[in-house]
């Protein structure tokens, strides 16, 4: 059957109007089409909403967070928001100037600076409130409204602080000295070999240890892309990390917001990840890395591969330095406990989305986890390698003089 020119023609715009349309036509949310919603009144509608009005909260000066912070007591801040006192400070610091210099209302989400027309009634959220804010939403799972009860602030203001509050600590962030993922000095490199091998004689050259880490993603709409994301392994959806780890409990190498059906190996090429291994095998005469049976596919002198049953050898070295390796590996599964566990939030299910928010949450997760490792020092790999940090040397060296 054969279409006139004209056909076609009158076709094709009516298609490009409607797909128009559609673009162009004002979001409603599911809720809203629902004939029962909409046959709702007023007060039934009302009481099955789950946010808590301003009537129900305290005033943000008087709420729950303040009284910990005003109680100097760092046993609460870290609980709360996983830092104590002096690290909280220290990074409030560098924060507020930033907090101070943009607005968190904007249409795009976007840090946007504070011109004379948009400034308006000072805020009732200071820069520490917006700093524990975010700190708190790592600590916490499940719904926001626990986050509204702890510092006096509408679902609303939650989203819109917890937005802003992102993309002001990525800023400042990315570039400070005790956040920042960078590859250690050679003089660092060497005193982490020597820390490694007292605990585990066999392992000479090892300086780090690397591992992959999943974590559950929600199902896209769209069957390509959920496939993309699908491992037929476990049957789930995951975002999938490769994570290297110092014997001083902080990552300096990492590649991550990965989709879960690719192979560890493949992330740790495609995220440079081996470049820099295979750099620092050059500069420091043979340092090393020590990964699991995950990481096979990479055949490279600067990766020993650990197994749980001895390798068919007679050579008792080899024996000893497979031992040894799934020993040390065993850091890597401390590492990844310490991630999530200073940071419930990643325990959950993330989200589904392309608007790139996934990544900001996953690489300030990493961000906050070395800034915490170095500060705050609660870190069971930090503990078990370099337990010389942790003594105090007025106990070793000036109480028994003064006996």
């Amino acid at each position: 059957m054969r279409v006139s020119a004209g056909a076609f023609y009158r076709d094709f715009i009516i298609l490009s109007w409607f797909r128009q349309k559609q673009r162009t036509r004002k979001w409603v949310h599911s809720r809203y089409r629902k004939a029962f919603y909409r046959s709702l009144g007023r007060e039934p509608r009302r009481r099955r909403d789950r946010r808590i009005p301003r009537i129900a909260l305290q005033d943000p000066h008087q709420s729950a967070w303040r009284k910990v912070y005003n109680s100097q007591s760092d046993q609460a801040m870290i609980t709360l928001t996983g830092l104590d006192r002096a690290a909280f400070h220290s990074l409030l610091e560098c924060f507020q100037g930033r907090y101070n210099e943009f607005t968190p209302h904007t249409k795009t989400g976007e840090l946007q600076r504070l011109t004379g027309s948009s400034r308006g009634r000072p805020r009732l959220m200071s820069p520490s409130d917006c700093l524990a804010l975010y700190l708190a939403w790592t600590r916490l799972r499940g719904s926001n409204f626990v986050l509204s009860m702890i510092f006096g602030m509408t679902g609303t203001s939650v989203s819109v602080y917890l937005r802003f509050a992102r993309r002001l600590l990525i800023a400042t962030l990315q570039r400070h000295p005790l956040a920042t993922l960078v590859l250690p000095t050679p003089e660092k490199i060497e005193e982490f070999r020597k820390l490694i091998a007292d605990r585990h004689p066999a392992l000479a050259n090892v300086w780090c240890t690397m591992d992959g880490l999943k974590l559950y993603l929600e199902q896209s709409p769209e069957t390509v892309i959920q496939s993309r994301f699908f491992n037929g392994w476990t049957h789930d959806h995951y975002v999938t990390s490769v994570l290297v780890f110092c014997p001083d409990g902080t990552i300096p190498m990492a590649c991550y917001n990965v989709p879960g059906s690719v192979h560890d190996s493949t992330i740790a090429e495609w995220g440079g990840i081996y470049a820099k291994l295979q750099r620092v095998y050059d500069q420091t005469g043979g340092a090393t890395c020590t990964v699991d049976s995950a990481f096979c596919r990479k055949e490279a002198p600067f990766l020993i591969k650990s197994s749980q049953t001895d390798p068919v050898t007679n050579s008792p070295e080899e024996l000893l330095v497979n031992r040894d390796a799934t020993s040390m590996r065993q850091a890597a599964e401390w590492g990844m406990r310490s991630l999530q566990s200073s940071f419930p939030r990643l325990k959950e299910r993330l989200v589904y989305e392309e608007a790139g928010e996934r990544r900001f949450i996953l690489k300030l997760m990493i961000l906050l986890y070395n800034y915490r490792a170095r500060t705050v020092g609660v870190n069971q790999i930090r503990n078990t390698y370099m337990p010389n940090l942790e003594i105090d040397a007025n106990e070793m060296y000036v109480l028994p003089l003064m006996e």
